[in-house]
């Protein structure tokens, strides 16, 4: 402002000339050129400074830039109230002479777009204020730190003015963008941990839901505190953390298959893609968890399916060529039986030409247990006849008659029969093990048919009984077995409206998005591990003792569900405690 500068000069000028001041002229020019070039400085400045009178917050002087926020000249700025040049400001009144400690905020949180309250007066006696400049079209934004000073026993306030306009609009640009991303942490379907030195920092929605515990709860544990002491396929899981955790802060991305424990000490499989970024200069890491516990039910029950296929079509050539030699051995043992038989006529004329009395020929069979060794060659026959059936269900489609059928009533039937199957000398019989039904009301009908559904079931009920028998319960613990039947959608971990055909042209098994009947046998009984579990649909593998099981039932029974119903069968087991075997038949379709 040239004005103000030459009117200063003129008056220091003026003080110089006088001759009783002249001695005096050297130190005034100097002053002069002082402040001159303070002037220069408020004047380049980016900040309005405004000086204030300390009572009425008059306007004594200000600089260009406060001008421009204000919006006035500065002969129209100096001699008026501060709030004629930021009229939010009226009827406002700075403690400047305060402390922190008795500070209150001058009036509520904002209703405008950025929702900032003022700063509280500091203990040096400044206060703060953030106001929106309506003269600059209301998109101005300034940050005012007022500040009270004593000069020469007058007490004055200096005002700087900061346009703080580009700072509020990133910061809401950054708190936006935040909020975007925050939203899609929140939404993801997968588990998702921030982890810094070793510790959750912070998780999603589906984490809290996946590991059944609340946000405060995760963001103080360590990723190994939510798994078992070893995992199943590595070994010690704090050992393998430790060695995932250091790949992946040196820049080196894992991927690694992982099993973790839920709040109630559940284990669920689980794939992790760990990867390292930086926050404020800080190696953060990120766990993207996907619980694949489900998937890999599927995956088995794929592969089983496969592997059944597959076996089928051995088992059919097998199953023909012993048919040949078999029929042969059992019409050999019963024409052995008939012929020593008396009162047949040829036998008795073959026994009169040789000689020989057919009663005491019957009677030394019987002496040396030979007649009891045919009966036996022609029971193992027929136990050799049955397997073959059951190879032969391998690789043929059963072309039986089928119904709309209510699986209870199947279920009960199959009770039925059970309760018929007992081996005292194995301690096995059904009958004393109780059973529990816990049938959903209104379940709707499956199309099968009703005597192999009828043999899958009590397959099902004679496992679980031979197994109860194995078991040394205690005291208080009885033999159990809980039948349930009720509906389901889909089939976990099956992509929707995905299929599987079992080369015949027609899809034998219906997509994720189709409606099954569910009917679950479970017992209390020794349970599986995990290796027995993944193999009790292979054909032949029995636990059994020799003699005593073909390892076949499961085999056909899984054929009968998927390849013959297009359904699915699955076993889940915690070893020593229970067993259930869970049957998926496709429901009839209503209004279809």
């Amino acid at each position: 402002m040239p004005k103000r500068s030459d009117d200063l000069r003129e008056k220091l000028i003026g003080l110089g000339q006088a001759s009783t001041r002249k001695s005096y002229y050297p130190e005034l020019k100097e002053r002069l050129q002082q402040l001159e070039l303070f002037r220069a400085l408020l004047e380049s400045a980016g900040d309005g400074v405004l000086l204030l009178d300390a009572d009425t917050l008059v306007v004594l002087d200000a600089n260009g830039a406060a001008c421009r926020f204000a919006g006035l000249p500065w002969e129209a700025l100096t001699g008026r109230p501060l709030a004629a040049a930021f009229p939010e400001l009226a009827g406002w009144k700075p403690r400047l002479a305060g402390g922190a400690e008795d500070a209150e905020p001058q009036d509520g949180p904002r209703t405008g777009a950025w929702h900032m309250a003022d700063a509280v007066p500091t203990a040096t006696g400044e206060e703060r204020r953030l106001i929106r400049q309506p003269s600059q079209g209301g998109g101005l934004w300034l940050e005012l730190a007022l500040k009270r000073h004593d000069i020469g026993g007058r007490p004055y306030v200096s005002c700087i003015a900061r346009d703080v306009s580009e700072r509020l609009r990133a910061e809401e640009e950054l708190r936006e963008s935040e909020r975007k991303y925050r939203a899609l942490f929140e939404a993801a379907n997968d588990a998702i941990f921030l982890i810094r030195d070793g510790l959750v920092r912070d998780a999603n929605r589906r984490a809290c839901e996946l590991f059944g515990r609340p946000l405060d709860q995760l963001t103080s544990m360590a990723p190994r505190d939510l798994s078992p002491p070893e995992q199943p396929r590595s070994g010690d899981t704090r050992l393998v953390e430790e060695m995932r955790l250091a790949k992946a802060l040196g820049g080196e991305p894992q991927f690694f298959e992982w099993t973790h424990l839920r709040a109630d000490g559940a284990p669920f499989d689980c794939e992790i893609s760990l990867s390292r970024f930086t926050l404020r200069g800080e190696p953060w890491l990120i766990a993207i968890i996907r619980d694949v516990t489900e998937q890999k039910k599927l995956r088995e029950i794929m592969v089983q399916t496969e592997k059944m296929m597959s076996v089928g079509g051995v088992a059919a050539g097998m199953a023909h060529e012993i048919n040949n030699p078999l029929s042969a051995i059992t019409q050999s043992a019963q024409n052995l039986q008939r012929r020593l038989a008396p009162g047949v006529p040829d036998n008795e004329a073959a026994a009169l030409m040789a000689g020989v009395d057919l009663e005491r020929v019957q009677h030394y069979f019987e002496l040396r247990g030979l007649a009891k060794l045919v009966t036996n060659i022609r029971e193992a026959c027929a136990r050799a006849a049955d397997i073959v059936r059951h190879m032969l269900d391998f690789a043929r489609r059963s072309d039986a008659e089928r119904s709309e059928c209510d699986l209870s009533v199947l279920l009960d039937r199959a009770v039925e029969l059970a309760e018929n199957d007992y081996d005292l000398k194995k301690r096995h019989d059904f009958r004393n093990i109780r059973i529990i039904r816990e049938y959903t009301p209104g379940t709707p009908r499956a199309e099968c048919a009703p005597t192999e559904i009828e043999q899958v079931l009590f397959n099902l009920l004679k496992n679980a009984s031979q197994a109860i028998s194995r078991k040394a319960y205690p005291q208080r613990e009885k033999p159990r077995v809980i039948l349930r039947v009720g509906t389901q959608r889909g089939v976990p971990g099956l992509p929707e409206g995905a299929g599987r055909s079992d080369g015949s042209g027609e899809p034998a098994t219906p997509g994720a998005d189709a409606d099954y009947v569910r009917v679950e046998v479970e017992d209390n009984g020794p349970g599986m591990d995990e290796r027995t579990r993944v193999r009790a649909f292979e054909p032949f593998f029995t636990t059994k003792p020799p003699g005593e099981g073909t390892g076949l039932g499961l085999s056909v029974s899984y054929f009968i569900v998927s390849r013959n119903h297009g359904g699915h069968i699955i076993v889940e087991s915690q070893p020593g405690l229970w067993c259930r075997f869970t049957v998926l038949l496709p429901a009839v379709r209503r209004g279809a």
